[in-house]
């Protein structure tokens, strides 16, 4: 048997992994997968336990997988998801990609999940991760930062200066197999990364690319061909779609883990957005290229007036004055002169030059593609300004993605959505019939037996003018109780950090707070110190995985309703109509809080506190059964003095365990 992870194998040779050749036969029992399941999980170290919801979604995603079906199935927390839809595919030896919205997952799908599977079904699978190219150093424009002197280099970099950072990359750059960014710690800043590495709408390829013998993108996407299951992420798959399904090699399956985030995730990759930066980007480009010292320059100007037209408009949707348009039709002829005058250089092949003019051409058709999108955008796009005020982005974000996927997904795949926490109204935003059922199989925890499900009903609404110092006072009392071991989760940066301003002044346990701290090192941290308190916003509110005495409380200050004004979730609430609440208000907090309320128990003997600070849960008729039936079975109450206590008992235990 040969289990190959094909990550791991990218030497500096970067030799292509052919997967091997196997003859598998077809499914012919509707239990095979089941018994398959059975032999896996027996074989898991300890001795697995195979649970019956795990059971029941792989015979789902069987069936699916054979009659090339799409599966909606809600599995909860601890029900073995990733080896529930692993076995059938492999079984089945169907190429499959696993589309996830964690890197945690991801790793756990590559390094053990699909090994695994594969050694309980003695099969030879291959498996690789695929990131899109910005993610890996591109050693091309690394060897042209290099021979670049003075002032062209400090273009290069944005305007900033090299520093003992460049030096340690150059070393990295020598001795990485991947190229990889996530390897380095820290990261580098934003500026000297983008100045080493290439995004889709610039790359040549690796034919036109003087390094592109030894490019770490190319190498993992010839990795990926030859592999049998793909492991990537959501937004790398919408960019597959977007782009008409050039960037994956051809499959019979895929998989959408969490796939509560799609369509939010498919929406921006599947839109298009345009920004001073972006245009800025370009003309530092051609500079270098370029003799007609006008063009960049016209390209700078264009740049001064999208910035100029969006900058009081961030954070709404875009009024398309007669001044923005006429930014965008100049930008667009901008654009397209910079492009014939690009067409014209004469640069010798495979030369620094030769890449840097193929790279600007790239770049200028996709901008102009761009600007003919944002120009000609109908009713189905909403428009609007998102960023800063000093780089302001005008985004064009589809209401509706079903289309692309009717072309593009539905037709002759088999489709596996699943996640602990499935919306109702996934199926219409994803342009399924409303009539598609959702599978649910629970959770194997005995949750009422692990812990408790707390409503705060005696704090003031939320958006009275005492509620935040409120909520602070009796996050206090809860930590207190906890011993520390709590994460607490914010609707809000501005209100997590006006908790952290005063939990460090009232209690006696570490504060951590986002935005202090690279999220890996919070979380290190964290597990590190078990009388620590991690305060966080919402992308902590999934994804995060701290089992054990580590985290006996979650708190969370508010019900996660989107805000009133976010330009997306409006124009989604106009479309809607009377029904905006139910379609598109609270099926969002309900996949929020329940995620959020997953965070603490995460295996069998995983116990605490689950705290909503906000009273509508318990005061609100006409939607709190929806959210409290949307979270996990814990056993209910309202009375801080039994939460109090139980705290307690766990803080003790704990700590005469350790």
């Amino acid at each position: 048997m040969n289990i190959k992870n094909l990550r791991t194998q990218q030497g500096a040779q970067f030799p292509t992994v052919t997967a091997p050749a196997r003859v598998l036969p077809k499914l012919t029992i509707v239990s095979r997968a089941r018994d398959q399941l059975v032999r896996i999980t027996q074989q898991l170290p300890g001795g697995g336990e195979t649970r019956p919801g795990q059971l029941t979604m792989t015979e789902k995603v069987e069936a699916a997988v054979k009659n090339e079906d799409t599966l909606l199935i809600e599995a909860g927390t601890g029900t073995g998801k990733s080896l529930a839809y692993l076995t059938p595919i492999i079984g089945a030896g169907k190429r499959a990609v696993v589309a996830t919205a964690t890197i945690a997952l991801q790793g756990q799908l590559v390094d053990h999940d699909v090994p695994r599977v594969a050694e309980g079904l003695e099969r030879d699978v291959s498996v690789a991760m695929l990131k899109g190219r910005g993610n890996y150093l591109c050693k091309q424009r690394l060897l042209e930062l290099d021979r670049a002197k003075g002032e062209e280099q400090l273009q290069l970099l944005g305007g900033r200066l090299p520093s003992e950072q460049l030096a340690s990359l150059r070393a990295w750059a020598a001795s990485t197999q991947t190229g990889d960014r996530e390897e380095l710690d820290p990261a580098p800043p934003h500026e000297m990364w983008r100045a080493v590495s290439v995004g889709p709408d610039e790359c040549p390829g690796a034919a036109k690319c003087p390094s592109g013998a030894e490019c770490f993108s190319e190498a993992a996407r010839n990795i990926a061909r030859e592999a049998d299951i793909i492991v990537t992420n959501h937004h790398y798959y919408g960019l597959n779609l977007a782009t008409d399904g050039v960037l994956l090699p051809e499959h019979e399956v895929v998989v959408f883990d969490e796939a509560h985030n799609l369509p939010e995730v498919l929406g921006a990759t599947c839109g298009v957005e345009m920004s001073g930066g972006r245009v800025r980007a370009l003309a530092r480009r051609v500079r270098g290229v370029l003799t007609d010292d006008e063009l960049p320059l016209l390209l700078d100007r264009t740049a001064i007036e999208l910035d100029n037209q969006l900058r009081d408009g961030t954070g709404q949707v875009a009024e398309m004055s007669a001044d923005l348009v006429a930014a965008l039709v100049a930008g667009r002829d901008r654009a397209d002169r910079v492009l014939a005058a690009l067409r014209k250089v004469n640069a010798k092949e495979d030369t620094d030059a030769a890449a840097r003019v193929e790279r600007a051409m790239i770049s200028s058709t996709s901008l102009i593609g761009d600007f003919d999108s944002l120009i000609e955008a109908d009713d189905n796009s909403v428009l609007w300004v998102d960023g800063s005020e000093n780089n302001p982005v005008l985004k064009a974000t589809p209401l509706e993605v079903g289309a692309i996927l009717d072309e593009f997904l539905w037709p002759d795949k088999a489709v596996i959505l699943t996640s602990a926490t499935l919306p109702s109204g996934l199926a219409p935003q994803l342009g399924l019939p409303t009539s598609t059922d959702i599978t649910r199989v629970g959770s194997p925890f005995d949750y009422p037996e692990l812990g408790m499900l707390y409503c705060a009903t005696h704090l003031p609404p939320p958006n009275a003018s005492t509620a935040r110092a409120a909520v602070a006072e009796e996050m206090a009392t809860l930590i207190n109780a906890a011993g520390g071991r709590t994460l607490g989760l914010f609707t809000s940066a501005s209100a997590m950090r006006e908790a952290a301003e005063t939990l460090r002044e009232t209690i006696d346990f570490p504060v951590l707070v986002q935005g202090e701290n690279s999220r890996a090192a919070l979380i290190e941290a964290f597990k590190d110190d078990p009388e620590s308190v991690l305060l966080a916003t919402l992308s902590f509110w999934q994804g995060v995985d701290l089992p054990g005495d580590t985290l006996t409380l979650v708190t969370v200050d508010r019900i996660p309703f989107p805000r009133p004004d976010e330009p997306v979730t409006q124009a989604r609430r106009d479309r809607a109509g009377r029904h905006a609440f139910s379609q598109v208000d609270l099926p969002r907090a309900q996949i929020l809080l329940a995620q959020a309320a997953g965070r603490l128990v995460r295996r069998f003997d995983d116990r605490g506190v689950v705290a909503i600070l906000d009273q509508r849960l318990n005061t609100k008729k006409s939607y709190r059964w929806e959210l409290i039936n949307a979270l996990p079975p814990l056993a209910r109450t309202k009375d801080q003095a039994e939460v109090i206590e139980f705290l307690q008992r766990l803080n003790t235990e704990a700590a005469a365990a350790q």
